[in-house]
């Protein structure tokens, strides 16, 4: 047999495997672009969300601004001066209330008042609009400093000691007085706190770190087995382990969400120290710390159940062979 021109041909050999590995460098950028897709859209859906609900809670809390629109001025400010108990409003309040009443008893005067009254009703009207969107920029900081959340004010307040003012007034809790006592009811109570952080962390949006709110669900997802098992469904847990969820759920979790939104927006000021951990990096650590708890307890219980599952197949498998000596 003679050779090809040139020499026989080294490089030829079975197609498939060397195609193979070109296939999965095609498909490489394909689930690279497909996954950068999703976090994109994921991260502008967050982004929509919040702005949403921030717009939303400005609409609502700037809603006061209907009433100079409306030429009732004195009532507005009356309004927000006994919110947000500010002394200068309460006399904004009393001059447009001056200017009102000055206008309508010159428009009851009749003959040439009655062109003075026209100029001061619409004068007033104004006035009453202007000063109203001058002021609401403050009432707007007023009220978001007064929210249990001053980064988000838009957020529900957390519930108990987690909360901004820390008092837990109205509030029922796993721990302290009012307690509930009944594992069922209080694996529900526990159930309701993990399910309230994270709607907090949902609603929170941009407000909290992106990787928080990932940390956050790992909790919730981890303690709600944990406390259906400590309500006596399924097989029971530990007293130990069960304080330690509930702890996690009614203390711990909440109490970082809430000291984290607490701080304005943009803190630690570029003074701050360089070495010292920031805001999101404190967060992050606590609930990373809170995953990895949950998960030591998971881990304790799963070992708990394969000890009794041993134990109970010796004890009858003593049984068996004793039954079978009796015979």
């Amino acid at each position: 047999m003679t050779s090809p021109p040139g020499g026989p041909d080294r490089t030829a050999g079975p197609a498939g495997p060397a195609e193979q590995p070109t296939e999965r460098s095609a498909e490489r950028p394909a689930v690279v672009a497909r996954r950068v897709g999703q976090d994109v859209t994921r991260q502008v859906g967050r982004h929509v969300t919040t702005a949403a609900r921030r717009q939303g809670w400005r609409a609502r809390t700037s809603a006061w601004l209907l009433l100079p629109v409306a030429g009732l001025p004195w009532v507005g400010f009356g309004y927000i001066a006994w919110k947000g108990r500010r002394p200068a409003w309460a006399g904004a309040a009393a001059l447009h209330l001056g200017v009102s009443a000055g206008a309508v008893t010159a428009l009851l005067s009749g003959e040439w008042w009655t062109v003075l009254g026209v100029l001061a009703a619409g004068g007033g009207w104004g006035a009453g609009v202007v000063h109203g969107l001058s002021a609401n920029p403050r009432w707007l900081r007023l009220q978001a400093e007064r929210a249990p959340s001053p980064s988000a004010p838009w957020l529900p307040p957390l519930a108990g000691p987690a909360g901004a003012d820390g008092s837990g007034a109205g509030a029922r809790r796993l721990s302290g007085p009012g307690a509930p006592t009944d594992p069922a009811e209080r694996a529900a109570l526990g159930q309701q706190e993990a399910a309230a952080a994270l709607e907090v962390a949902v609603r929170a949006g941009t407000a909290l770190p992106p990787a928080a709110l990932p940390l956050v669900r790992q909790v919730h997802d981890a303690a709600l087995p944990l406390l259906a098992r400590g309500a006596g469904r399924g097989a029971p847990l530990p007293a130990l382990d069960l304080y330690e969820v509930e702890t996690v759920v009614g203390e711990h979790l909440p109490a970082a969400l809430a000291q984290y939104l607490v701080l304005p927006p943009g803190y630690p000021p570029p003074s701050g120290a360089a070495d010292a951990p920031s805001p999101a990096e404190s967060l992050l650590a606590q609930l990373r710390s809170l995953v990895e708890l949950l998960a030591e307890v998971t881990e304790r219980v799963h070992e708990h159940d394969a000890r009794q599952l041993r134990v109970q197949a010796t004890f009858l498998g003593d049984k068996v062979r004793r039954s079978d000596l009796e015979l």
